[in-house]
C-alpha cells in the first residue's frame, strides 16, 4: 500500500547515494583505485617485478658512482687535514702595516655584497728570534691586532695563521662518508624490500622520461 507523502521507494529496494547493496558506504577514489588494482594483479606484477628490478639497478649503479666520487672528497679531504700537519707547534704574533681595501660588487640579482682584501706583515718570536712574514688575508684585520701562529718546529720560518683548510678537509671527510653511509643503506633496502626498489625504479623513469 502506497503512503501518503510518496515513501513507497523504500519498500522498493532504493539505496541512498553513496553505499552498496550491504549497507556500507563506499570508498570513492581511493576505495575504487584499490578495488582495480586488486582486480588487475595478474596484469600489474609484471609491470612491478620490472620497476622494482630497474630500481635495483639503478641503485648499483647509483650506490657505486657515489661510492667512487666520495672516495676521491674523503681522500681530498685527508689531504687538506694533513697539509699544514707539519706546522704543529703555535706562537702569539701580531699584525702590523695593515692595509685593507673594500670592493663592493653586485651579483645577478642586484644583492651587493663587500669584498674585503687586507695585507699585512706578521712578526712572531720563536726561540728569542723574531720572524716577519707577509699574509693576506680576506677579512679585515687591525694594526697590532694579536695572532695565533703555527709553525714547523723544524724550520720556523714555515708557518700559518689559520686552520681553514684543516676545518675544511674534515668536512669534506664527514661528508663523504655520511653520502657513501646513505647510498648503501638505500640500496641494502631496496634489496630486501621491493617496494622500495619499485619506487627507486619509478624515480628512474621519471629521470630518464625529463
Amino acid at each position: 500500500m502506497k503512503k501518503k507523502g510518496g515513501y513507497d521507494y523504500f519498500h522498493q529496494g532504493y539505496q541512498p547515494q553513496g553505499y552498496n547493496q550491504r549497507g556500507y558506504q563506499q570508498q570513492g577514489f581511493f576505495g575504487n583505485a584499490i578495488s582495480d588494482i586488486n582486480n588487475n594483479k595478474e596484469t600489474l606484477a609484471p609491470i612491478y617485478n620490472t620497476t622494482a628490478s630497474i630500481g635495483i639497478i639503478y641503485n648499483i649503479f647509483t650506490t657505486i658512482l657515489v661510492v667512487l666520487i666520495c672516495s676521491i672528497m674523503i681522500y681530498i679531504g685527508f689531504w687538506l687535514k694533513n697539509i699544514n700537519s707539519n706546522k704543529s707547534d703555535s706562537v702569539s704574533g701580531k699584525y702590523t702595516n695593515v692595509k685593507c681595501t673594500n670592493e663592493i660588487i653586485e651579483d645577478t640579482n642586484n644583492n651587493k655584497k663587500t669584498i674585503v682584501n687586507c695585507t699585512a706583515d706578521v712578526i712572531y718570536k720563536v726561540n728569542d728570534v723574531e720572524y716577519k712574514k707577509s699574509v693576506q688575508t680576506s677579512y679585515s684585520i687591525n694594526d697590532e691586532q694579536p695572532v695565533t701562529v703555527n709553525y714547523d718546529p723544524s724550520n720556523p720560518d714555515d708557518f700559518n695563521t689559520d686552520n681553514n683548510y684543516y676545518y675544511f678537509g674534515i668536512g669534506m671527510i664527514v661528508i663523504g662518508i655520511l653520502a657513501i653511509f646513505i647510498s648503501l643503506f638505500w640500496l641494502i633496502l631496496s634489496l630486501i624490500y621491493k617496494p622500495v626498489a619499485a619506487a627507486s625504479g619509478v624515480g628512474a623513469l621519471g629521470d630518464a622520461m625529463m
